[in-house]
């Protein structure tokens, strides 16, 4: 083996700032035996897949597929062993050393990557000797008194032996180059139409993947801020419904990637129950906030009108009454509602009364409720508003809590309210749960 290329920095001036031939020559001759030695050990197993494939003895329908798997398998070992080998003639598995100067370097046959790139570093070094010897003969010449013609004339000499080490740098560059170009054309031949070329199966099942990779967090992060907006006066329910839909979406175009690529065989059953009961829980937990929304409309329109006007003793008396037997009462699930939670994100969000219902107002109208709750504070409103509730129910319960604080003590406030933030809640974590689940699996 040749000597390795010295290390430390060299000054290539006149000639250059830096090194115009870089690379290892060692290191490619060390990568090009381990690529021959793989080689080799797939050419033995394509021997042994030949031979096990071409065995008449096992004469059965097992035998018959085994043959058949077999030869397949032999296809695809052969086109891996044909790109080993060609890597390895490619780069080379050793390094050839034409000697250390110019002319046997210059005239010698293109070989390997690996010793054309060590020739060219054998001229570079060359030229780089050369040019120095060039450069010292300037600076000498300028300490040195000579007369006028004697001093053109190595000056001259000294200008045509710098001009011949460029020369030979560009002779090494060219080497260098063609013999990548040269490797690069090799490898594009061999794999350009083996059977390990990706077909269109294999770019079906590479697309699908990048889709489903990226519906994931689009479909996670989309519903965990839809849960997280909702809180907002007005316009909060507008922003979830979007965000929502756009969860929802994402979420099924998820589950039909991981349906194909589990009939592809790219993924188990298991991928796709995961995807599944994600896109269940989320359902189940807008369908529990549901109830919690049923639940609080419920007893609203009874909280209003205990509140609102004057009233007989008889008559609040009654209200308290059907207050308290409201409160008491909560529907619970019932046939149909969470296939229509999981609907209804998506269904919803093309009719324009969604839109104009949950934006009715505007963000004005929300500073304006979000004062009334901090009693002419922005910031209090807004910190008392903050919850992770649903978005149908957020608004709901906030004026639940707001119109309790007006009401007597004959009134069971705490429980409607206890009572319905913690189906929302529920609810909730439920909904979270369905979005985070592929994290936890």
């Amino acid at each position: 083996m040749p000597a390795a290329r010295t290390r430390h920095r060299q000054d290539w001036q006149p000639l250059t700032d830096h090194d115009p031939v870089p690379g290892d020559p060692d290191r490619l001759e060390q990568l090009g035996r381990t690529l021959r030695r793989t080689a080799d050990e797939l050419e033995r197993q394509v021997r042994h897949l030949k031979a096990a494939s071409e065995v008449d003895s096992w004469d059965s329908d097992a035998g018959k597929e085994f043959r058949d798997k077999a030869k397949k398998c032999r296809g695809r070992l052969e086109a891996a062993h044909k790109r080993y080998e060609a890597a390895a003639d490619a780069i080379g598995d050793h390094v050839v050393d034409h000697g250390p100067d110019y002319e046997s370097n210059a005239t010698a046959p293109p070989g390997n990557y690996a010793t054309e790139l060590h020739r060219a570093q054998r001229i570079a070094e060359i030229a780089r000797r050369e040019a120095g010897s060039a450069q010292e003969m300037v600076d000498g010449q300028k300490e040195e008194v000579v007369d006028g013609q004697k001093q053109e004339d190595r000056a001259q000499a000294a200008r045509n032996s710098l001009e011949a080490a460029r020369e030979k740098l560009r002779r090494a560059q060219h080497i260098r180059d063609t013999a990548a170009r040269t490797a690069c054309e090799a490898l594009d031949v061999v794999i350009s139409g083996d059977a390990l070329k990706d077909s269109l199966r294999d770019d079906f099942a590479d697309f699908v993947e990048w889709t489903a990779d990226r519906t994931e967090p689009i479909a996670k992060w989309a519903g965990i801020a839809a849960l997280a907006v909702g809180w907002i006066p007005i316009v909060g329910q507008g922003l979830a419904g979007l965000l929502g839909a756009v969860s929802i979406v994402a979420t099924l175009v998820n589950i039909a990637c991981t349906a194909i690529q589990v009939a592809m065989g790219d993924k188990s059953w298991t991928a796709l129950a995961t995807a599944a009961v994600g896109l269940l829980l989320m359902g189940a937990g807008k369908a529990v906030s549901k109830v919690s929304g049923r639940y609080a409309v419920g007893v609203l329109g009874r909280m209003r009108l205990a509140r609102g006007g004057r009233q007989t003793a008889r008559q609040g008396k009654r209200n308290r009454h059907k207050f308290n037997r409201d409160v008491a009462h909560v529907r619970g699930l019932q046939k149909g509602d969470i296939s229509e939670s999981i609907r209804e994100p998506v269904t919803e969000i093309f009719k324009g009364a969604t839109w104009s219902d949950a934006f009715k107002g505007g963000y004005r109208e929300s500073v304006r409720v979000l004062r009334e709750r901090g009693n002419g504070s922005l910031l209090k409103g807004a910190g008392s508003s903050v919850s992770l509730a649903d978005a149908s129910v957020a608004s709901d319960l906030k004026e639940l809590k707001h119109l309790g604080k007006s009401l007597g003590d004959g009134y069971a406030v705490n429980k409607l309210s206890s009572r319905a933030t913690v189906l929302n809640a529920a609810g909730s974590g439920i909904t979270a749960g369905g979005l985070l689940l592929d994290e936890v699996s």
